[in-house]
C-alpha cells in the first residue's frame, strides 16, 4: 500500500468519510483513511476533527451544519482537556492537557490574542505559556481560570 502524506488532501477526505454516515468512532475514521492510503494516529485525527469543526452527535461524527459552526471552538470548549496549570517562576506558566491535545489548546490560546501572553510552546500534553513579567503572569492565570475553570489551578 502507498502511504499518502498530503495533509490538505487528508483534511478534505475526512468530511467525506463523515458525510458517508459510516463514521461512528475514531477507529472507523482511521480505517477509512488507511483504506485511502493515509496513515494517521488517534491524536492527529483528533486535531484534524477539531480543526474541521467535526463533532460527535447522536453516536456518530457529523460535519458542521452551517458556516456558523465552522468557527473555531471557544476556549471554554477545551476545559475538559485541561488537567492542570501552574506558575513556574515569574515568566512561565505550565498547562497540562490530556495526551495529544496540547497543540490544539495552544492554538486556541494563541487565537485569543491575549496581550499578556508573549508565546506558547506545545508538546504532546504540555503547553508552556511565556509572559513578560510576574504581573502579566498573574493576568494570564486569571484568564486561564476564566477560560478553563479554577479547579485546574495548582
Amino acid at each position: 500500500m502507498i502511504v499518502v502524506q498530503d495533509r490538505d488532501a487528508r483534511l478534505s477526505l475526512i468530511p467525506r468519510l463523515v458525510r458517508s454516515g459510516r463514521a461512528r468512532t475514531q477507529a472507523e475514521l482511521i480505517r477509512g483513511l488507511r483504506a485511502s492510503g493515509y496513515r494517521v494516529d488517534q491524536s492527529t485525527l483528533s486535531r484534524d476533527l477539531v480543526e474541521l469543526g467535526i463533532r460527535k452527535s447522536a453516536g456518530r461524527y457529523v460535519p458542521p451544519a452551517s458556516p456558523e459552526d465552522t468557527k473555531p471552538p471557544k476556549l471554554s470548549d477545551y476545559a475538559s482537556l485541561i488537567r492542570r496549570f501552574t506558575n513556574c517562576g515569574p515568566h512561565l506558566t505550565v498547562l497540562t492537557t490530556v495526551v495529544g491535545q496540547a497543540q490544539p489548546v495552544a492554538v486556541a490560546i494563541d487565537t485569543a490574542k491575549e496581550p499578556a501572553i508573549v508565546a506558547t510552546l506545545a508538546g504532546d500534553d504540555t503547553v508552556f505559556i511565556a509572559t513578560k513579567s510576574r504581573r502579566t503572569q498573574a493576568v494570564v492565570m486569571r484568564k486561564l481560570k476564566h477560560w478553563f475553570g479554577d479547579e485546574h489551578e495548582l
